[in-house]
């Protein structure tokens, strides 16, 4: 069955259970037939087992045997880039499936560029479907606070992003080297303005050391050179796991990046990618097998990281609203008080 067949039974089917159930079955036996989904993680590198891992728990849960690939190509926005051209050139892309922040699927859609499943038919929590309706919710990165076990300890450990400005702090904070981290950091914590205002003076006032690479920030702060760092929880690259003294400051609230994955247009394997982001959104065998293996989960997933930052209501994302229409915006704001 291809993609498009596929896309026509599940928006011809009604939203009932027994309907969804029969529309999920023509989707495994199609997945089974391709037998192979390659999906691109843009920089992030992940151990050589998480592919197989993630192959035999999606067996496990639909007795189908796929092949998941996992590889790298560039950062989300060249990435993104890419798969936009390829779709205006009517170039077959090299991936299958892609997880990005939302507000990058806003050009992808104009363009195009993103594969029309029906996750709603397939009986999806409407509350997981973008308002575009053709991606789905599989990750949310905690935008944490982090700081050195070893180097700040008890009372001085933060607990809201207003202490950060603490002068004895000043030239002791390492950050990411783009604003739109910033964004995601502050604004849904402390509005817009509040947020520009609190960027601009762990800038220009507590000497605030930008780092190219968000990833590095975490491993920056584990070897002393900084106390304190911000963008990505402390064992996001499996720091903590290490034994890396490393940990994520208890804040009152936290934001979140909500990550999508959606379906390339005119992928290769379109099935087994859709196959694929059912699993790791909508089942329960898919969230732990994402969490087992890419550390990706949600707030309210028990276990996770996510959940010890943002459980019990201190976790807050923004709406798809401000994600497709202001976090750019914001993001090139931010840019600006970072001298970017």
């Amino acid at each position: 069955m291809t993609a498009v067949a596929i896309c026509a039974t599940l928006t011809t089917s009604l939203a009932l259970p027994a309907v969804a159930q029969t529309a999920l079955d023509n989707l495994i036996t199609a997945a089974k037939s391709e037998g192979v989904v390659i999906v691109d993680t843009a920089t992030t590198r992940f151990p050589a087992e998480s592919g197989p891992n993630l192959s035999k728990a999606m067996s496990e849960k639909f007795g189908v045997d796929i092949k998941v690939e996992l590889t790298n190509s560039a950062p989300a926005p060249v990435m993104t880039g890419q798969i936009i051209e390829e779709a205006k050139a009517g170039i077959a892309p090299a991936v299958d499936l892609v997880s990005v922040p939302l507000a990058f699927t806003k050009a992808l859609n104009e363009n195009g560029a993103i594969e029309n499943i029906d996750w709603a038919s397939l009986g999806v929590d409407p509350s997981l479907i973008s308002k575009a309706g053709n991606s789905v919710w599989v990750n949310t990165v905690a935008r944490a606070v982090v700081y050195n076990v070893n180097l700040v300890k008890g009372d001085d450990i933060p607990t809201k992003l207003a202490d950060l400005l603490d002068p004895k702090w000043k030239g002791k904070i390492a950050g990411p080297g783009f604003g739109d981290a910033y964004g995601m950091i502050s604004v849904p914590v402390l509005g817009e303005e509040k947020a520009a205002e609190w960027l601009k003076a762990l800038y220009d006032d507590q000497g605030l050391a930008v780092i190219s690479s968000m990833t590095d920030v975490p491993n920056r702060v584990a070897n002393g050179e900084f106390m304190i760092g911000m963008g990505v929880s402390a064992n996001y690259s499996g720091l903590v796991d290490k034994g890396a003294p490393i940990a994520n400051a208890p804040l009152e609230k936290i934001s979140g990046q909500p990550y999508f994955s959606f379906v390339v247009h005119k992928a290769p394997h379109p099935n087994a990618a859709a196959l694929l982001a059912y699993f790791m959104c909508c089942t329960a065998e898919g969230r732990k097998a994402l969490l087992d293996n890419m550390g990706w989960s949600m707030f309210d997933t028990e276990g996770s990281e996510q959940y010890a930052l943002g459980s019990n209501g201190r976790g807050v994302t923004p709406s798809e609203d401000w994600q497709l229409n202001e976090q750019a915006r914001v993001g090139k704001a931010m840019d600006k008080l970072i001298g970017r």
